[in-house]
């Protein structure tokens, strides 16, 4: 399937100047020739305003864990943490079911097919041992279940849950493994086990590493693989078929936006 996206867009966070400040190198014709990363908001300064702009725009974008605690805040299953939340101004707005509505559009990942090249969207990141058959399926899986009842998808897919688990299993835990994956996970171990909390470059044991320092089946299929998620990085992956996005503007870093064809970064720099 052809897409006219061109650029991917890291971590915005709710950080509106930026992002229409990139928007203006990106896209200045206003032809939205781009896809988001996810974590459109939250802990920036003006969500509201990015999540007015994506909908009046169309926007397109994968789910990020933010955009997902929004989702929860809306539909009544989760409190606005005020001290560590920056989305009273979106609850406020009454516009609860055209957001949720609006971001239940959003998959967990996608292909983006531009001219010749395959790129794999994603928050945080795909195993190693998924093809994009799996990627796909995972997606599907969690996407049809969050669309059936979105009640209960958003007020269950709370967890650490760490370790893989079959679809037989517990459905419970299994969403939320899943969900861990796509918009949580930074380390892993070589069978899939996820490390939650490190949140630097490097985990203190050994046998988690950086889930793109595995060798990925998906990367057999698609030319590349785009993520946010990880500020720390600073988009450092050492590996060229896997590019990071999020260069921590809502920390006083950066906003990127990387071209698809030839895989070159444009920024703009935060005005925190």
């Amino acid at each position: 399937m052809n897409n006219k996206s061109k650029f991917v867009i890291g971590d915005i966070q709710g950080c509106y100047k930026e992002f229409k400040n990139l928007l203006k190198l990106i896209d200045p014709n206003k032809e939205n020739k781009f896809f988001c990363v996810g974590d459109l908001v939250n802990r920036g300064p003006e969500s509201e305003k990015v999540v007015d702009y994506v909908l009046e725009n169309k926007v397109k974008s994968v789910l990020g864990n933010h955009d997902l605690h929004l989702m929860a805040i809306l539909a009544g299953v989760r409190k606005h943490n005020d001290k560590k939340d920056t989305m009273t101004k979106i609850i406020s707005k009454n516009k609860s079911v055209e957001i949720l509505d609006y971001f239940l559009n959003f998959p967990f990942a996608k292909v983006l097919s531009n001219e010749t090249k395959k790129t794999l969207v994603v928050h945080a990141g795909v195993l190693p041992t998924w093809s994009i058959e799996d990627v796909k399926a995972a997606n599907e899986e969690l996407i049809s279940s969050l669309k059936s009842n979105p009640e209960k998808f958003l007020d269950q897919m709370y967890g650490d849950r760490r370790k893989a688990i079959s679809k037989s299993t517990n459905k419970k835990n299994r969403r939320r493994y899943l969900v861990n994956v796509f918009t949580r996970m930074r380390f892993i171990t070589k069978e899939n086990k996820l490390d939650l909390n490190t949140k630097i470059k490097k985990s203190p044991k050994q046998k988690y590493q950086p889930w793109f320092n595995y060798k990925h089946k998906a990367l057999k299929e698609v030319d590349s693989i785009v993520f946010g998620h990880w500020a720390a990085l600073k988009g450092v992956t050492n590996n060229n078929k896997i590019k990071g996005v999020d260069l921590g503007c809502v920390w006083g870093g950066s906003l990127a936006a990387i071209n698809i064809n030839d895989r070159s970064i444009i920024t703009v720099d935060s005005q925190k």
